[in-house]
């Protein structure tokens, strides 16, 4: 099994289309409309392909507004992690947000920067490296990570 797409609302497609072709270079994959039964409105969905068989979705439709939530933790953790090929990559990528002037914040957790900024939907997008050193780091002792949180040691 493996992650055909991952779907998130659009507010503004035109936004939406010029942020993930423009700036991410993500290729137009396909749009589709139609009727949804479910919402009983039209809607149109745009797909922009990452890599071959993976792609990001987008939904629009009438009335389709954004949720105003606080910055909390719960709202923060929702994001989708891009992963690059090496860390020149990440260097690359930041000097191109830069030059579309998008806002991005850096964080270093361990294995390195990870580079985290909104879209035009506020969907936090996470650019990051995997090394076969960080790769083999979150296997190694998980179970035992995990069980400690589990018994409350923070």
């Amino acid at each position: 099994m493996a992650i055909d797409h991952v779907a998130y609302p659009s507010y503004d497609a035109t936004l939406t289309h010029r942020f993930y072709v423009e700036v991410m270079g993500f290729t137009l994959a396909g749009a589709q409309t139609g009727m949804s039964r479910l919402w009983g409105k039209p809607y149109l969905l745009v797909s922009y392909q990452i890599a071959p068989g993976e792609a990001l979705a987008f939904f629009n439709c009438d009335g389709l507004a954004p949720e105003h939530h606080p910055d909390t933790p719960a709202t923060q953790i929702h994001h989708v992690a891009l992963r690059v090929c090496d860390r020149e990559a990440l260097e690359r990528w930041k000097s191109r947000l830069k030059a579309h002037e998008v806002p991005f914040a850096i964080e270093s957790h361990g294995d390195g920067e990870h580079v985290y900024l909104l879209d035009p939907n506020e969907i936090m997008l996470e650019l990051c490296v995997q090394t076969p050193e960080s790769a083999a780091g979150q296997t190694q002792g998980a179970l035992d990570t995990l069980q400690r949180w589990v018994d409350g040691v923070r």
